[in-house]
């Protein structure tokens, strides 16, 4: 009797290390661990895009230097790890220079094309948010805005908040804070080699449109919901079937033991000093 209790505790405690086991996070699914070289995360993609010339699939981790571009017809959305969100538009390329969600340091470079940044309120001290274009770099506090960038031109659109736009002297050159400016919610801009240009106001018509071309289309969108359903079925299905097993083995287990105790006759103990009879 005792020999079967201690089989049925050892099975039980055999299920609830199996179920620790599976239901811990899988490295598919988990941040990046102390390295503190993750980004965020793909949540949503159009069509084709790659991150350092690989192929690029929603969930997919996206770290510090990494590399991100577009056809002329993907588009993909990063959800940055401090709630910031960047929608990246067709025939564009960026690089996440770093992103540091404790600190709030986050670099950004916009190679050519369009992105929007939808960014959290900074609040850390000597926080930044930038995005860097071949003629310019943006820096802000809290706010949503899209750059549309190629070699020679930059134009910044504000949607809410105010973003900081500053000239660079010359193709990757220093920043010219004399010629820094403060767009609203509501302007535009646009920065060239040569210098900034006068700020503008733009239609509600404009901000609409500009929005659009960044937009993930409703499949795209799916396609990031469907993918988190079927992983989460798939570790779902896993665990059943893993407990089940385990479970059954179990089973097994005390009912041989159960078999084996009612099928042996119980041994007699010798009798003696210190010893009673059974």
């Amino acid at each position: 009797m005792i020999h079967c209790m201690q089989l049925r505790s050892n099975s039980y405690r055999a299920i609830a290390v199996a179920l620790c086991f599976l239901l811990s996070p899988l490295p598919g699914f988990c941040q990046a661990g102390s390295s503190g070289q993750s980004a965020g995360n793909v949540t949503a993609l159009d069509q084709a895009a790659t991150r350092n010339g690989a192929g690029l699939n929603v969930r997919d981790q996206v770290q510090w230097n990494d590399q991100l571009q577009t056809n002329n017809s993907g588009r993909l959305r990063l959800n940055l790890l401090d709630g910031s969100i960047l929608s990246l538009g067709s025939n564009s390329q960026m690089r996440v220079v770093q992103h540091n969600a404790a600190a709030q340091q986050t670099t950004l470079e916009l190679l050519f094309g369009r992105l929007r940044s939808q960014v959290v309120k900074l609040t850390q001290p000597n926080s930044k948010f930038e995005v860097r274009t071949p003629t310019s770099v943006a820096g802000v506090i809290g706010t949503d805005f899209l750059l549309i960038a190629t070699a020679e031109r930059t134009t910044l659109i504000v949607f809410s908040g105010v973003v900081q736009i500053t000239p660079l002297n010359g193709a990757g050159g220093a920043p010219n804070q004399s010629q820094s400016v403060n767009v609203n919610a509501g302007q535009q801009v646009e920065v060239t080699t040569t210098g900034v240009g006068p700020v503008s106001t733009v239609t509600q018509q404009a901000i609409q449109q500009s929005i659009q071309q960044t937009a993930i289309s409703r499949a795209g969108l799916a396609a990031g919901t469907n993918v988190g359903v079927q992983a989460g079925t798939s570790i779902l299905r896993t665990v059943l079937i893993a407990v089940a097993s385990v479970a059954a083995g179990a089973a097994v287990g005390v009912a041989v033991a159960n078999a084996q105790h009612n099928s042996t006759p119980p041994q007699k103990q010798p009798s003696g000093p210190g010893i009673p009879p059974q």
